[in-house]
């Protein structure tokens, strides 16, 4: 709690490394030389963030205490990396190791830690609503993560409808993630991690936005809630002004728009995260609706900001109290389908 306000974070982290893997897997996958494809960039600035992550749950519990986060909503670490792996069956013995591992986890307090779902979507249509259906209905998964990179398909690709009608069915929030790798390089050929780092959420997230916006699935769906998550929100008032003078020109490439796309962006079904410290998140509302504009603490990532990430913003003195509640408290509630008792946490309603 900071300030009074109950604090949810909507997009923080597990740290699925290897033994997690290992010890869940089916066993002719245990014994692999790796786990997950890597882009073998060091991630820990030479180990000297490695104290940051979490060795237990408890752990994980004590270090939200001290940031001020009272429910998290945890994302996977190596599980960023699903995407890379073509081999099918692995790829879905992946995401029911990971899922099982992460339920165990939350087990501390399913009050404060709460699950997204990994889902091998880019493998195979079907076993990821298999997956996503067991996560949410046996597991309590509060939603599930789409890796907004594919080998050969954007996120909105018509194989994956099926996967998103029932999400919208079920009422199950969809994330988009990115993982902070090397994926842009075939345009990029970058030559270390920082120029790398710096143009992948970002372009990411644009990519799937305009994949959703422009394919028509909000259209098609009316009831499917997406999130863009950690790639900031300075870009959203941007690109929706992108979007709406491109397809001024050519709506025939998007047949099922009844709407120019800053109103689907406006829709309320569609949520984006904020960094903290963003100076353009004082503007944003002007643009995109403040009700969907969630807090993410990217914790325990080396480029996240413990313990301080929640103060930054929460302290903030260019940014309304009403707007630092929603973002805070009311919003994520909406994105993830929670309802959240104040009283719960030790608030006054």
């Amino acid at each position: 709690m900071k300030n009074g306000m109950v604090i949810i974070d909507a997009d923080g982290h597990a740290v699925d490394y290897e033994p997690v893997y290992r010890a869940r897997l089916p066993e002719q996958y245990q014994n692999r030389t790796t786990i997950y494809p890597s882009d073998n960039f060091d991630r820990t600035q030479n180990g000297r963030l490695a104290a940051k992550r979490p060795p237990s749950p408890a752990q994980n519990l004590a270090d939200n205490a001290q940031e001020g986060i009272d429910l998290q909503i945890i994302y996977p670490t190596g599980g960023l990396m699903l995407t890379r792996v073509r081999e099918r069956d692995y790829a879905i013995a992946l995401c029911r190791a990971y899922n099982d591992w992460l339920y165990d986890w939350c087990a501390i307090d399913r009050q404060r830690l709460k699950a997204v779902a990994l889902v091998p979507l880019h493998v195979d249509t079907r076993a990821a609503i298999e997956e996503m259906d067991r996560a949410v209905s046996k597991l309590g998964n509060v939603g599930v993560m789409v890796n907004t990179y594919d080998r050969s398909r954007n996120v909105a690709h018509p194989d994956f409808w099926p996967f998103y009608e029932e999400c919208a069915r079920q009422g199950v929030a969809v994330a988009f993630h990115a993982s902070g790798s090397d994926t842009m390089d075939p345009l990029c050929h970058f030559e270390n991690f920082l120029q790398i780092h710096t143009l992948s959420h970002a372009p990411e997230q644009l990519i799937a936005c305009t994949a959703v916006i422009y394919s028509g699935l909000l259209e098609k769906y009316q009831d499917l809630r997406v999130g863009f998550l950690e790639a900031g929100i300075g870009w959203v008032p941007f690109w929706m002004e992108h979007m709406d003078e491109e397809y001024e020109f050519r709506p025939f490439d998007a047949p099922l728009l009844k709407a120019k796309p800053s109103e689907y962006m406006t829709c309320g079904r569609v949520f984006v995260s904020c960094e903290p410290e963003e100076k353009t998140l004082r503007y944003v509302p002007d643009f995109f609706p403040a009700d969907n504009i969630l807090f993410a603490s990217d914790y325990p990532h080396w480029d996240g900001q413990f313990p301080d990430a929640v103060s930054t913003l929460a302290d903030r003195s260019d940014i309304a109290e009403g707007l630092k509640r929603k973002i805070f408290f009311h919003n994520p509630q909406r994105f993830y389908g929670m309802t959240v008792d104040p009283a719960g946490f030790g608030a006054v309603r």
